[in-house]
């Protein structure tokens, strides 16, 4: 099958699977083809999946929207640059260190009264001369629910990319 059929299948799953009209069947196709995508999708980035990790956790998506991060030294409200379902990226100032806990709340388009909320870390900083810097989060504590939340989004997102 060629990339563009698969393709079309890949949405017509994904579309059902948002309906929430899936089969246990169909919904492990599903899950088989959406870890297929994301995978196909890092590779495209020039990115890999770590060795036994899960591709759809690690494939990011550029979104922005609010998110209210918590560090020791008090809250702070920035916007995505991206985002996973294993984590995002948006930009802050002042004094970070990798490996830093925080809690945070993400605001979901057009699900303003339910946000994802839970517990990360930093693993990377861009540094910077002054100002606000690039620093990304990966996910320590969210709950399944949220995390396929989020997964729908990104796939809805990145489908909206895609023209096959």
């Amino acid at each position: 099958m060629d990339f563009s059929a698969w393709l079309t299948s890949f949405r017509e799953l994904h579309e059902r699977a948002r309906r929430k009209l899936h089969t246990s069947e169909e919904h492990a196709l599903y899950l088989e083809a959406r870890e297929q995508l994301a995978r196909t999708l890092l590779a495209a980035q020039g990115q890999s999946p770590q060795p036994g990790g899960i591709a759809r956790r690690n494939f990011r998506v550029p979104k922005g929207m609010p998110v209210d991060v918590s560090f020791r030294s008090g809250p702070v409200r920035s916007r995505t640059l991206d985002i996973s379902s294993g984590g995002f990226s948006c930009m802050l100032g002042g004094e970070l260190h990798e490996d830093e806990p925080c809690a945070f709340v993400l605001w979901l388009p057009g699900q303003e009264d339910a946000p994802v909320v839970g517990r990360g870390r930093t693993v990377a900083l861009a540094p910077s001369e002054q100002g606000s810097r690039r620093v990304s989060f990966t996910f320590t504590d969210v709950n399944e629910d949220d995390r396929e939340r989020l997964e729908m989004m990104i796939f809805d997102l990145a489908l909206g990319y895609i023209r096959a």
